[in-house]
């Protein structure tokens, strides 16, 4: 599977969206983030905006360690600029149900799904607004899938998670990010079951994965897809003013 995030010499999942207070170095000018960190093994990352951060142990060549993944990392951004293609033409619309919607302010919020449009009053109402969405959407489906899998929902909470789409803690409380709204309902299904299924397993081992697929045979398209919609918002702006309300 591809991966925006490389350990050298292991390949490890996606990357994070950038931290607050992470500033880039200077060395190696725009486009590069180098963090010292107390860890073992140096961490290439390529975020969606196309920055390279690396997260080294103290003392580390960056020079050298980047000359060696030099292509790895061009071929990662190449990826993500592929991705962000899909927005052209987009600017302005947010990304719902795995579709482009055109904003329009009006007396209140609402989705009128066969226009394309979302209105809207303020923006901290439209997000309220979808979290309430979200939850009437999600709760359904974490039920259903829970009486499939015959593993027990604590409760499900909406959170704004820097770097993940969703969480399962071990006794079944979910947290899932608003951002899940942006995706196909197919792939929220996905979603519920790949969180669902840590209750099973509580890793990513490979009993997991194959959970993971008895459940949802075609999860290894859905986790691209999770990667894509993950790059698409990152460079969403309307998402990243709801962000900030």
């Amino acid at each position: 599977m591809p991966s925006l995030h490389r350990r050298s010499p292991h390949t490890v999942m996606p990357s994070s969206p950038p931290s607050p207070g992470d500033s880039p170095s200077p060395e190696g000018g725009a486009g590069l983030e180098v963090r010292e960190r107390e860890v073992r093994h140096p961490t290439i990352q390529v975020l969606p905006s196309g920055k390279v951060r690396v997260t080294v142990p103290p003392g580390t060549p960056v020079h050298s360690l980047l000359e060696r993944n030099s292509a790895w990392i061009e071929r990662k951004r190449g990826e993500i600029e592929a991705i962000s293609r899909d927005r052209t033409g987009q600017e302005g619309r947010i990304l719902l149900d795995g579709r482009f919607y055109r904003l329009e302010a009006g007396p209140s919020c609402g989705i009128q799904e066969g226009e394309g449009v979302v209105c809207y009053t303020t923006p901290g109402n439209l997000k309220a607004f979808l979290k309430d969405r979200l939850r009437d959407d999600l709760i359904p489906r974490l039920e259903a899938q829970a009486v499939r899998m015959k593993v027990r929902v604590a409760g499900m909470t909406v959170r704004e998670q820097r770097s993940r789409w969703a969480s399962c803690s071990p006794h079944g409380r979910i947290s899932v990010n608003l951002r899940v709204l942006a995706l196909p309902p197919a792939i929220r299904d996905y979603l519920v079951v790949h969180e669902l299924s840590h209750l099973l397993e509580p890793n990513h081992s490979r009993r997991y994965w194959k959970r993971v697929g008895e459940f949802f045979p075609d999860y290894q398209f859905a986790e691209e897809e999770l990667k894509r919609y993950w790059i698409l918002i990152e460079r969403d702006g309307i998402w990243e003013v709801l962000k900030g309300v």
